[in-house]
């Protein structure tokens, strides 16, 4: 229950129980990880397009005839579609939560998993990005799968994590009635795990960022990215939890 881990609460000692309970239904935080959520939906939205604007004019994979989407950046492009897939992804997950909807909002976690396992690869692996915007669903299949990322990553990704979020809400299965409780807690616990995601997301594309000039739109946003997540570690409860 820490940013870095699920919300299995059936682990936790009855203290630590009411102590999440207590810090997810705090209104004030509920605030907190809302606006944060909303913050970080625009900024990966405009981040976003303006790397999809430079991917497309700048860069040589035009001139050299290797995009076949005759961008002048592949890499650009794929890392702004990502970025702008995840704006998207947030901000509905954060209006779906405080709209009462918990499982429509869960079902969409689990892509912001997925996310951030790309985001790991682009900045882990040489060609990754431009690998996957050029794929055919077989080729993504055999490369960028969540199980053949995860073992990739050796060790990085856990695969219960992923495992949680198909049962929790990825699939419809007898389990995923818990969100069906209106139990306020549970999608604030969830929404505190979207965070946590969001948060690695962008630590991987400033690492992706670094020494590549045409990846200013990052870089410019560094510092309030930071200023936000940090002013929030320091006022959620829930980030001093262990992980599970």
């Amino acid at each position: 229950m820490s940013a870095d881990t699920n919300i299995e609460t059936g682990q936790l000692t009855e203290e630590v129980k009411e102590f999440a309970r207590c810090n997810a239904t705090d209104e004030s935080l509920m605030a907190l990880r809302h606006r944060l959520a909303k913050f970080t939906a625009d900024t990966f939205t405009e981040v976003g397009n303006e790397l999809h604007a430079v991917g497309n004019i700048f860069g040589t994979d035009r001139r050299d005839g290797l995009s076949p989407f005759g961008n002048g950046s592949d890499e650009i492009v794929a890392v702004s579609l990502l970025f702008r897939i995840a704006g998207q992804l947030t901000s509905a997950a954060s209006d779906l939560f405080q709209d009462g909807r918990p499982y429509a909002a869960a079902a969409l976690v689990r892509q912001m998993v997925e996310i951030e396992y790309l985001a790991w690869a682009f900045q882990s692996r040489d060609k990754d990005a431009e690998r996957w915007l050029r794929s055919s669903r077989d080729e993504r299949e055999n490369f960028f799968s969540p199980r053949k990322l995860r073992a990739a990553a050796t060790g990085k990704f856990r695969s219960k994590d992923y495992g949680y979020h198909c049962e929790l809400g990825g699939h419809p299965v007898p389990g995923s009635s818990l969100l069906l409780s209106k139990d306020p807690a549970l999608g604030q616990l969830l929404l505190f795990d979207v965070l946590g995601h969001t948060g690695r997301i962008w630590d991987s594309f400033l690492d992706w960022s670094q020494g590549n000039e045409m990846a200013f739109p990052i870089y410019r946003r560094r510092e309030a990215m930071f200023n936000e997540y940090t002013a929030w570690k320091a006022q959620d409860g829930l980030t001093t939890l262990p992980p599970l």
